[in-house]
């Protein structure tokens, strides 16, 4: 019969037993355990930023309509006389808001040349927390 080889009875096997698998999986979960709270403030923050845009572009459409109504005195006024309705975003609904810096009692009338401010800014329905705002100065030329 000819020789049989025969299994030799050292410890020189390759690969990772149990142990050390079980070690390595304890620490890929320590690591992600650490990176939990930097993954949630994340997302908070990239939610946060996403509402803020949001509200950014509802203050640039508000200051849009207000340029797009002219520049005479009662456009203005009528338009910053009504209130906006509330515009629905992904993040749920924002409120615009107008304030025109001319006294109510101001009469449009002739001759009439005037630099007026005008803030616009946008908050969530039922919050008075501004999210975004903006400042322009607006020059009324006409009654």
């Amino acid at each position: 019969m000819p020789d049989s080889p025969r299994r030799s009875n050292s410890c020189n096997e390759s690969g990772f037993g149990v142990v050390e698998i079980v070690v390595a999986m304890f620490l890929i979960g320590l690591l992600a355990v650490a990176f939990l709270p930097i993954l949630v403030q994340s997302v908070r923050v990239s939610d946060t930023n996403v509402t803020i845009a949001a509200a950014t572009q509802v203050v640039a459409q508000q200051l849009e309509r207000v340029g797009a109504a002219g520049s005479s005195c009662s456009a203005v006024k009528a338009v910053t006389a009504s209130v906006p309705a509330a515009v629905e975003t992904k993040r749920g609904l924002l409120q615009p808001h107008l304030r025109l810096n001319l006294p109510s009692t101001d009469v449009c009338a002739e001759p009439y040349l005037r630099v007026v401010q005008m803030r616009v800014w946008a908050s969530g329905v039922g919050s008075k927390d501004e999210l975004a705002a903006a400042e322009t100065l607006i020059l009324l030329d006409a009654p």
